[in-house]
């Protein structure tokens, strides 16, 4: 992500000044308030000298009610300019807030696969989350800071009004204080990032516990768990209290500062009025309230940088995620698909991921025609998942490139390519919603019609109208309510509703009993009809009929045929069709054993 605005050293402030931009009258209202209600709290150091001069000295009557009059409007000016300037401060940090929460969730959509492999889901969930949200706060602790500073601002500019020396020896401790604030500066922003970091880890841990708490119970490591999370939560809360220690230090010491600050004014002020004689009891008392009044804004501004320097980590692991380049749509000249997709080749393709120079893929050669079923068989490992997630761009090829209709994959439209495309993965992913909602994924603008029709197809439609509100049934986050071979077949009516041209396969019945098999199997043939159809498969028994089986190890393709084919090369695929289904006799030029093997 550029940033056009470069005020701040900090990428995470400029990256809040660039979305405050967007909402810059409401600031500017802010920021006009702000600097009404910081002057009208310093009013009290300019009237504090006529109270004393004039009234108490003088006796003055009429400066007595004008000082009363002037404390109050000044009050209920502050109070009112105050209370718009913060809740309208808190409507634009809200604001921010939704926006870049919004901007973070879209461009995390918009990444590659690569990025979710490389990165616990927990620790994406706590960026998104909280992280966000800090980086929309920063706007509300600015817009707090900048009030007090005007009041400090023009306190300061009371105190030197009223004496010179005076004010340069009341201030000539705000190096010092400076330098202390810059000093733990560095050391909270630090410690903040470790902090945020940890935390981001215990999300991390959280959510994948908790979403593999059926295989926790099953090998009983409950007990366990719980000894690891008090582990990292005890981590979590040494770096989070090392955190608040290194805070806790700066307000003391300032503090210390502070009073040495009031001795020093005390005792320059007391020898002007007694000794010199330069100066009215007024002008020191007005200059003593400025002094006191500064006291407590300056402590809050400490405060409030403070409370900066801690979230800026935060807000720092927000940018690290909009900083990710997103997918690309296309490379080079954009072309078109012009009608039906007719062949797709794989040429010299190789692959690796990006954290790593060991290749998964290696000079892949295929080419396949429309209508086609092709399928990928080898030992886990050997490359087949990758291979067929290079089909719709899930991950970019290394070298080489796939064509369809003689065009790279890399210079069609992302968006427009993938409608060609539908996928029935392994574990079917189920949203929490309904049955309908779920098939209506697939497609926007279906009609109930549709939906019906693809149940039916999916081999679905049955056991639906079984369920308690049918199509309008609930079926639990990921699908829980439903069994193994219904969120398959749901999955499939899913994807029949896109009509897809290419069909990718990933060993879809793999997990499934015999009878769930069965009919997701030929819900899979019907889906397979007219259809350019990859399948990644592990049961041999479901691919024998496919038009080319290929056979894969370390990333390299062994062998290319049918079934037939492939046995008669007495290579890797009969070597893997042998540990499934035993040794078959020699001849297998015997059309009658062809038949029992078609069968098995």
């Amino acid at each position: 992500m550029k940033e056009k605005l470069g005020v701040f050293k900090n990428k995470s402030l400029n990256t809040f000044l660039k979305y405050s931009f967007k909402y810059k009258w409401a600031m500017f209202a802010v920021i006009i308030m702000s600097t009404i209600s910081s002057a009208m709290g310093a009013v009290p150091a300019w009237l504090s000298k006529y109270l004393i001069d004039d009234v108490l000295v003088n006796k003055n009557a009429r400066m007595m009610v004008l000082v009363i009059v002037g404390i109050f409007v000044a009050t209920i000016t502050k109070v009112l300019t105050g209370y718009f300037a913060s809740i309208s401060s808190n409507y634009v940090t809200e604001t921010i807030k939704r926006d870049i929460k919004i901007d973070v969730y879209t461009h995390l959509q918009h990444l590659p696969m690569s990025y979710f492999k490389q990165h616990k889901l927990g620790d994406i969930m706590a960026r998104l989350s909280g992280d966000s949200a800090t980086l929309g706060r920063i706007g509300f602790i600015i817009f707090d800071m900048f009030k007090e500073f005007l009041t400090v601002v023009a306190l300061t500019f009371r105190m030197f009004q009223v004496d010179f020396i005076l004010a340069l020896i009341a201030l000539i401790v705000m190096p010092l204080m400076i330098r202390v604030v810059k000093k733990y500066t560095k050391k909270i922003r630090k410690s903040g990032r470790i902090r945020q970091d940890t935390s981001g880890a215990v999300a991390s841990f959280i959510q994948e516990t908790l979403s593999g708490v059926f295989v926790i119970k099953a090998f009983n490591n409950s007990d366990d768990m719980v000894e690891r999370y008090k582990e990292i939560s005890m981590d979590e809360f040494q770096k989070s209290y090392r955190s608040t220690k290194i805070k806790a230090k700066v307000s003391p010491i300032n503090e210390v500062i502070t009073t040495i600050m009031v001795l020093l004014v005390a005792s320059y002020g007391g020898y002007q009025i007694l000794v010199a004689k330069t100066m009215s009891a007024g002008d020191l008392i007005s200059f003593v309230t400025a002094l006191g009044l500064m006291s407590q804004p300056l402590k809050r501004l400490v405060n409030k940088n403070n409370d900066l320097q801690e979230a800026l980590p935060s807000a720092d692991r927000v940018i690290e995620i909009l900083d990710v380049p997103v997918e690309q749509d296309h490379y080079g000249e954009e072309k078109e698909l012009n009608g039906k997709i007719k062949t797709m080749s794989f040429n010299n393709v190789s692959f690796h991921y990006d954290d790593s120079p060991e290749l998964i893929l290696k000079n892949i050669n295929l080419d396949v025609k429309a209508g086609e079923v092709v399928a990928f068989v080898g030992k886990s490992g050997s490359g087949k998942t990758t291979l067929v997630n290079l089909i719709p761009r899930f991950f970019e090829v290394s070298e080489g490139n796939i064509e369809v209709n003689g065009i790279n994959i890399k210079n069609l439209s992302l968006k427009k390519y993938r409608d060609y495309i539908g996928v029935v993965p392994q574990e079917s992913f189920l949203f929490s919603g309904t049955v309908y909602d779920n098939i209506a994924f697939g497609k926007a603008g279906v009609t109930e019609e549709d939906i019906i029709k693809a149940a039916k197809m999916a081999n679905a439609y049955n056991f639906i109208m079984e369920l308690p509100n049918q199509f309008k049934t609930e079926v639990g986050e990921r699908g829980t309510m439903l069994s193994g071979g219904q969120k398959q077949r749901i999955a499939i009516a899913r994807a029949l509703i896109q009509n897809p041209e290419i069909m990718i396969l990933d060993e879809a019945t793999s997990a499934l009993d015999t009878e769930s098999e069965r009919l997701v199997q030929d819900a899979l043939d019907k889906l397979m009809v007219n259809r350019t159809t990859f399948v990644i498969a592990h049961r041999l028994s479901t691919i024998i009929n496919a038009d080319k089986i290929v056979v894969m190890e370390n990333g390299e393709i062994k062998e290319v045929g049918n079934h037939q084919e492939l046995l008669k090369l007495n290579g890797l695929y009969r070597h893997l069709y042998e540990i499934q289904f035993g040794k078959q006799e020699k001849n297998l030029e015997s059309e009658e054993l062809e038949k029992e093997v078609v069968l098995v």
